[in-house]
């Protein structure tokens, strides 16, 4: 089931070892901890004198009785010393002076530790605990997911803000992010994020110069951090990645559009993959009875079906190659007939809703509907111009919305341009909607793409609906409400890309399923590389690796046979866990 999931449904909190919350506790009280050694340091000078003073007088050489005597000298006990005595008496003064300014000084420490704080000094002292961690400039729709995918991966990360106010940043800190407020862009801001021990920088503020300028801030202080930028504008992407490295600047858009093109074409996408020119659908189903019937093993339905598993779960337990029973979770990885093949053969959606048929093109039902030609719409109607069969394609548009991205389709055969208001019957009625298998309203307005989807299922109950949300909440709520199943969210489907980037570096494609960071990245095979010589069996068995591609000279083999050896000189593209990459990149 395509759908976008709450952050916080997903998400754990980032957790801190004892001494990290007692190092953020006394963050920015070093004056009242300088004090108080200053303080303590005075109580042993005086002790000691005191003691040496009563060895002397009256304690006769025992140790024990001059402690108890100084005891009673400090509680302000003057019958300790002879006032005949004028050394006993200007000890008793001392004392006297003493024993109340350092009372005096437990009290104002006292009063300051229990004195309430601005919360904000509290997530400096959080941020400068933190080492090896990801900083993540902008608190925004982008950089809250990447928040929560990082933690949910286990790797430490600290935000910054400018608006302290912003609604989100409540969410960021219920996932134990420490939020430093500031602008990313300043020096003093990025070192109080802990720049100094960092590993990298995301900078997803809303705005192509801004994200400049906060990488290039970052690279001035630390010239080997890694920074990963968000990029609106395709062209400027590919530009910034000659100044920072591959992969290193990336369009939610473009990160998003395969995802929603293959979900108007098959159902149960969670994310897309693309390789070749072809999309490789990532999709989490069960195991029903006709497929239990069959007896297969987890390996005979992915030769069967050309698809290949991520992971097989039976409860708690990893059964790769067993008969595969009632229940079990699969997470699929093939190009989208062959999901369809293995979803027809048996396999249900993960979150039980109810059985659906796989999409089909046919003579009478061949039309995509596309509402919505902004950076996403565009994208996703060049990929679905692209694919094999080529489904009819009508974009629907307002003439409020941006028409320069219309000069992106111009060109297109098979596609037709319809300028109106895709929640109008008539409208819809014009783009075709009774020749329509699949309607997707992706347009910037969540609004706006429900009354789009629900209209078009009045008209035309079985059509397949595909919806771009922004909303988590309205995301979860739209499958029992509605019955819309498909609903994605552009920053959704980005981050996970942006937050396997920032960790493991060069990662072209990144998604987040059964709790881990998974993604899609290549190696060059050289005579010392650890999977040299195995087969594709041995790299998955050995290393828990899926090889989505082997190239072997000019030759480029997708999901390659379990027995396709690797060798000096290919090129292996794997998808895998970010522990599992990283340990093959030997990091």
């Amino acid at each position: 089931m395509g759908q976008a999931t709450s952050v916080s449904a997903q998400a754990r909190t980032q957790r801190y070892s004892p001494w990290q919350r007692l190092r953020a506790v006394f963050y920015g009280r070093a004056t009242l901890v300088f004090e108080a050694l200053i303080g303590l340091t005075l109580l042993l000078l005086v002790v000691l004198g005191d003691v040496i003073y009563f060895l002397g007088h009256g304690a006769n050489g025992s140790l024990t009785q001059a402690l108890l005597k100084t005891i009673g000298l400090l509680s302000l006990q003057g019958q300790e010393v002879s006032s005949s005595d004028s050394a006993g008496a200007a000890l008793l003064v001392f004392n006297l002076l003493f024993s109340l300014l350092f009372l005096q000084s437990v009290l104002n420490a006292v009063r300051a530790a229990l004195t309430k704080r601005d919360p904000r000094i509290r997530q400096l002292g959080l941020a400068a605990t933190l080492g090896d961690h990801v900083i993540v400039c902008g608190v925004g729709r982008v950089g809250l997911r990447v928040l929560s995918r990082l933690v949910a991966s286990g790797i430490p990360v600290t935000a910054i803000e400018r608006d302290w106010e912003s609604a989100l940043v409540p969410r960021a800190l219920a996932l134990g992010v420490p939020v430093v407020v500031g602008d990313a862009r300043e020096s003093p801001t990025l070192r109080n994020a802990g720049l100094a021990h960092a590993r990298a920088v995301i900078a997803c503020i809303d705005g192509d110069l801004l994200d400049v300028e906060i990488a290039l801030s970052a690279r001035a202080e630390r010239p080997d951090i890694r920074v990963i930028l968000r990029a609106f504008n395709e062209d400027f992407d590919r530009g910034l990645e000659n100044s920072f490295g591959a992969n290193s600047a990336f369009s939610t858009s473009a990160l998003a559009a395969p995802t929603f093109a293959a979900a108007t074409l098959s159902r149960d996408i969670e994310y897309v993959l693309r390789f070749a020119g072809v999309l490789y659908g990532v999709a989490c189903l069960v195991v029903t009875d006709r497929i239990e019937q069959g007896g297969l093993t987890m390996r005979q339905l992915e030769e069967r079906y050309n698809v290949r598993a991520l992971h097989q779960q039976r409860g708690d337990v990893s059964m790769p190659d067993r008969p595969l029973i009632v229940g079990d979770a699969l997470t699929l990885l093939g190009t989208l007939p062959a999901l369809d093949a293995v979803r027809a053969a048996g396999l249900g959606e993960r979150a039980g809703v109810a059985d659906a048929p796989p999409l089909r093109q046919t003579a009478e039902q061949d039309t995509v509907i596309i509402c919505g030609l902004g950076k996403v719409g565009y994208r996703v109607v060049r990929l679905l111009h692209a694919q094999s069969p080529r489904p009819r394609i009508v974009v629907v548009y307002r003439e409020d919305e941006a028409l320069s991205f219309a000069k992106h389709i111009s060109q297109l055969d098979d596609v037709s341009v319809i300028s109106g208001d895709a929640r109008d019957a008539e409208t819809l009625a014009q783009a075709g909607l009774d020749r329509a298998f699949a309607v997707a309203a992706i347009t910037s307005d969540d609004l706006t793409n429900l009354q789009i989807g629900l209209e078009a299922r009045r008209l035309q109950p079985g059509v397949h609906v595909v919806l771009r949300v922004f909303s988590d909440t309205l995301a979860e709520k739209l499958v029992d409400l509605f019955g819309i199943h498909t609903t994605y969210s552009t920053s959704d489907l980005a981050s996970p890309t942006l937050a396997a980037a920032a960790v493991l570096g060069d990662v072209s494609r990144a998604f987040f399923t059964e709790g881990r960071l998974y993604a899609m990245a290549r190696f060059a095979i050289h005579a010392d590389h650890p999977l040299n010589g195995l087969n594709v069996a041995a790299i998955r068995k050995q290393y828990g690796a899926t090889v989505l591609g082997l190239g072997q000279g000019e030759a480029q083999t997708a999901l390659p046979s379990f027995s396709a050896s690797v060798a000096t000189g290919d090129e292996v593209t794997l998808v895998a866990p970010l522990d599992v990459l990283a340990r093959l990149r030997g990091r």
